[in-house]
């Protein structure tokens, strides 16, 4: 993970972030109600999710422990549908920056919100393998 440094200490973000509960609470509800408005958004996002839990599921883990149990799948289905939403330009590709930030700042982990978004960008090597899952 490439950290910046700052005043001695190692930074997670790329600039510091001014996310409180209370602007978080907001960034959830906004993609709350938009991912799950519309199924082109809110199916694929579930798909995204679904590869997350399978590849890092110790991480899902411990996130849902510290909040609560589905928390995770729950937060990155909106980061997903942020991705998606980004993408097709509903919504400047910034605000899906920093709504990435916003999941890692919550469950005080990268890993899970960066590997969401590299998935949702199409940054990662693709397996043409069929899963027989």
């Amino acid at each position: 993970m490439n950290r910046a440094r700052y005043d001695g200490q190692v930074r997670f973000f790329r600039r510091r972030p001014l996310i409180t509960d209370e602007n978080y609470g907001r960034l959830m509800t906004s993609f709350g109600r938009t991912v799950d408005a519309d199924p082109l958004v809110a199916e694929p996002a579930k798909a995204l999710v679904q590869r997350v839990e399978r590849e890092l599921s110790a991480e899902i883990a411990a996130a849902d422990a510290k909040l609560y149990q589905g928390a995770a799948a729950y937060h990155l289905r909106l980061l997903a549908g942020a991705w998606i939403l980004a993408k097709e330009g509903v919504i400047p590709l910034e605000t899906a920056e920093v709504f990435e930030e916003a999941v890692g700042w919550r469950f005080r982990s990268r890993a899970l919100p960066e590997r969401l978004g590299k998935l949702a960008r199409g940054e990662f090597e693709r397996d043409l393998l069929m899963d027989e899952n």
